[in-house]
C-alpha cells in the first residue's frame, strides 16, 4: 500500500491553471523582490552564453530574463499556450529588439529536434511539475554537446522551505510547489551526463514584505548569507552538456599463417630410395 504524500504536486493540484497562479504570485510585491534578484544574477550570466537558439521554459511570461543574451532566436515554451504580453519594460525599442515567440508544447514532450539548442534557461520550470526528472531527460535531449542548462528553482534548504512546511496547504504558489534542492538537481543532471559549472543562491531573508519585520530579522539574512552561502531561498544552477568522445576501434587484422606453403605442382620431386639399389650397390 503506498503510504499519502506529504506535499501534494502543484501541477495535480491545479491543472491547467499552474502557469497563471505561478504568474499572478509574481505580481505581487514580494514575488516582484524575487524576480528582480533572479533577472540580477541572468543578466550577469547570460552574456557569456552564446549560440544560435535559446529556449526559455517557466512559470513567468516575460522575455525581460533573457533580455541581456546575445543570442538571437529565442523562444518562451509554455504547456498553456500564454503570449508574451508582458515585457516589464517601458522602452519601445527593448520590445522591438525582444526576438522571443510562445511555443504550446508539452514540457516532456518537446517538438524540438535531437542536438538543436544551445542555451535552455529553466525559470521554476521543475519546481510546478508533476514529472521535473523528465523535464530534464527531454532538455538533455534537445541541448547541442556543450550547451548550457540555466535552472532557476526554490531551495528546500532555506527560511523558504522551513515556510513551506507550514503552509503546505496553502491555495496558492509558490508554497505547494515541489522545491527540488540543488544537491539533488546535480546528482540528476550527472546522470544525465552533465558537467556542473556552479551555482548561486539569492534571498537570504525571512519570505516577508512587511518592513518591520525585515528590519527585525535582517540580521538573519546577513549571517545567512556570510556564513551559509547556499541556503538563499533561489538558487540559479548552471550546467553543461559533455561532448560524447568515441576511441576509434581498429578492426581485427587477419592473422596470416608464419609458414607461407608452396606449391608443388611443376617442380622435381625428390626421388624416393629404393633399398633393393642400395643391395646392389653393394655386391
Amino acid at each position: 500500500m503506498a503510504l499519502p504524500r506529504l506535499f501534494r504536486p502543484f501541477h495535480s493540484a491545479h491543472g491547467q491553471y499552474t502557469h497563471e497562479l505561478v504568474n499572478l504570485w509574481y505580481k505581487s510585491e514580494l514575488g516582484m523582490q524575487i524576480l528582480e534578484q533572479e533577472r540580477g544574477v541572468l543578466d550577469q550570466l547570460l552574456p557569456e552564453l552564446f549560440g544560435y537558439h535559446l529556449m526559455q521554459m517557466g512559470g513567468v511570461n516575460t522575455s525581460s530574463l533573457s533580455s541581456k543574451s546575445p543570442i538571437k532566436h529565442q523562444f518562451f515554451l509554455s504547456e498553456d499556450g500564454v503570449d508574451l504580453l508582458e515585457k516589464h519594460s517601458d522602452d519601445p525599442g527593448e520590445i522591438l529588439r525582444s526576438q522571443m515567440s510562445a511555443v504550446k508544447s508539452k514540457c516532456t514532450e518537446l517538438p524540438l529536434a535531437s542536438d538543436s539548442i544551445d542555451v535552455a534557461v529553466l525559470h521554476h520550470s521543475l519546481d510546478f511539475h508533476d514529472n521535473p526528472h523528465g523535464i530534464l531527460r527531454e532538455v538533455a535531449r534537445t541541448l547541442m554537446p556543450g550547451g548550457k542548462i540555466v535552472i532557476v528553482g526554490f531551495n528546500p534548504w532555506s527560511w523558504w522551505g522551513l515556510a513551506r512546511i507550514f503552509l503546505k496547504n496553502a491555495p496558492k504558489a509558490p508554497w505547494n510547489g515541489n522545491f527540488v534542492s540543488p544537491y539533488r538537481l546535480s546528482d540528476w543532471l550527472n546522470l544525465l551526463d552533465f558537467e556542473i559549472e556552479g551555482c548561486e543562491c539569492v534571498c537570504y531573508g525571512l519570505p516577508t514584505v512587511n518592513p518591520r519585520t525585515s528590519a527585525a530579522f535582517s540580521w538573519v539574512g546577513a549571517l545567512a548569507k556570510r556564513w551559509l552561502s547556499q541556503t538563499g531561498a533561489v538558487y540559479t544552477l548552471v550546467a553543461t552538456k559533455r561532448v560524447a568522445t568515441f576511441t576509434p576501434v581498429k578492426p581485427k587484422r587477419f592473422q596470416r599463417p608464419s609458414l607461407v606453403p608452396i606449391p608443388l605442382n611443376g617442380l622435381v620431386r625428390p626421388a624416393s630410395r629404393n633399398p633393393s639399389n642400395d643391395v646392389d650397390r653393394t655386391k
